[in-house]
């Protein structure tokens, strides 16, 4: 197949009008997202100098998807996705103008913003989950990772200009111009994703009664006995407690190691950015000669070790290349991460094995005040370079005793997995 045929395909999607619709309420929620990661960091390490209270208020931001990561995917099935997202765009909205007039009035503190952040950590653990799972809806399985690919793309675009426009908005409005930026995309978001037609989604017709405690045990059960979606799940798992809390300390690199300023903090985050962005074009050309699982797990391993190679370096420029790197493996990741799942899941398990996905990702707040700490005690380089290591390792374990995610299979639309009963 052509280059050119690639890239038909791959627009194929774009003839629907709902995932049209979809897309562009995911690219605004998304520069929302990575504009907010670099605007409260900034912010508490601002008010405090204390990258363990960064960390601290990062967890309150994580911390719901821990705790609710369980009970997401019978949620969503109660209440159906679509509203769901509707419902979990209007608390972001509302969480954005609730920190503009904080910093209007100055009465900003630590515990407010951390607040916040845990409302904004509510919304995400259902939202994500609720949107991942609503795709094969309305593209089907047969599109779905070029739907997936296409979101990336389109994303990738505003994540690589989203982290300087926040640095340039902090210096020269401060944080409250950020702030209300971030709300207009929200409002713009929110508008377009109530366009979505309303015809009514297909109920699961497993169980429809039962209650949440057995299906999430009927989740549980069926993850043991599909060693795909369990192999995605664990790597998930050790990503988001070792590596992914990095970016809390970005702050803390950028100022303490590299004698950067606001400006240069959000650099560091386009950095990342533009390396998700080819991230994407690598996926697109090598996914006809390899299978999604290798893909997956060589951009895990990848990321891991130019995050160890980031963590050394006192140089920014190289810093700078580093983090472009761990992009590219980071898009691999990503990218993968929920289609693999959504591929090998049956469609009446589908949310709640995205549910379970929520959970793994909620291991990111216990990484958080793990980095944090071990941060205060011996440094952000130290600490940094000793958890990408044990990340990279616990992936090749993972790799070795679970291969079926290395089969070529992996590359279809697979599995019915074994009964969850």
């Amino acid at each position: 197949m052509t280059i050119r045929a690639w890239g038909r395909d791959a627009l194929l999607p774009l003839a629907i009008p709902d995932y049209r619709r979809l897309l562009i309420g995911n690219i605004l929620w998304w520069q929302s997202f990575f504009m907010e990661t670099v605007v409260m960091g900034w912010l508490v390490f601002d008010l405090t100098s204390s990258p363990w209270t960064v960390s601290l208020v990062s967890f309150s931001r994580s911390l719901p998807l821990l705790l609710i990561g369980f009970w997401t995917g019978p949620l969503i099935d109660h209440f159906g996705r679509r509203k769901i997202i509707v419902v979990a765009q209007t608390t972001n909205l509302c969480a954005y103008l609730a920190m503009a007039l904080l910093l209007w009035s100055g009465r900003v503190a630590v515990w407010n913003i951390a607040i916040v952040a845990l409302c904004l950590g509510v919304a995400w653990a259902i939202d994500w989950p609720a949107r991942r799972a609503l795709l094969p809806d309305i593209v089907g399985k047969e599109k779905m990772i070029d739907s997936m690919l296409l979101d990336s793309f389109f994303v990738g675009l505003g994540r690589i200009a989203s982290p300087s426009v926040a640095g340039a908005l902090i210096a020269w409005f401060g944080a409250i111009g950020c702030y209300g930026v971030m709300a207009l995309l929200s409002a713009s978001a929110l508008f377009t994703l109530n366009t979505l037609t309303h015809q009514p989604i297909p109920r699961l017709t497993m169980r429809p009664t039962a209650a949440p405690w057995t299906l999430i045990g009927h989740g549980l059960r069926y993850v043991r006995h599909n060693q795909t979606i369990l192999a995605v799940l664990l790597i998930t798992l050790v990503l988001n407690l070792w590596i992914f809390p990095y970016s809390t300390l970005l702050p803390v690199f950028a100022r303490e190691i590299l004698q950067q300023g606001p400006i240069g903090l959000g650099l560091l985050g386009t950095g990342s950015a533009i390396g998700s962005f080819l991230g994407l074009i690598v996926i697109n050309v090598i996914r006809r000669r390899y299978s999604n699982g290798w893909i997956f797990l060589a951009g895990s391993i990848w990321m891991c070790l130019a995050l160890i190679a980031f963590a050394l370096s006192s140089n920014y420029t190289f810093s700078w290349m580093m983090l472009f790197c761990a992009g590219i493996g980071m898009s691999c990741f990503g990218t993968l991460q929920s289609a693999i799942i959504l591929l090998a899941a049956s469609d009446d398990m589908r949310s709640r094995v995205m549910g379970l996905l929520v959970l793994a990702i909620g291991s990111d707040p216990l990484g958080q005040l793990q980095m944090g700490s071990l941060a205060e005690r011996f440094g952000v380089q130290t600490t940094l370079a000793s958890v990408a290591s044990a990340a990279a390792i616990a992936v090749c374990l993972i790799t070795i005793f679970l291969p079926s995610l290395r089969r070529p299979e992996v590359k279809t639309l697979a599995v019915t997995a074994a009964a969850s009963d």
